[in-house]
């Protein structure tokens, strides 16, 4: 049997963000929001670089991951 290397989704879309250093937006399921780039991530937490400073964010705390709009 073979063993796949196929990423899940949701490692693919952290992974990308990470690689590209682009800007995303966290929304928590408390209502905060937190703006920043993906140092790193692993099974249950994202570390978060907000100017500078590295916040570690449970993912069992995050509602939703999504790019930042860029105003072009």
């Amino acid at each position: 049997m073979e063993k796949s290397t196929a990423q899940n989704i949701q490692d693919a879309f952290l992974n990308s963000a990470r690689r590209e250093k682009v800007t995303v937006v966290i929304h928590l399921l408390q209502g905060s929001t937190l703006t920043g780039r993906i140092k790193s991530f692993d099974k249950f937490s994202v570390m978060l670089d907000i100017g500078g400073q590295d916040v570690l964010i449970f993912k069992h705390s995050i509602s939703s991951i999504a790019q930042e709009k860029r105003s072009d």
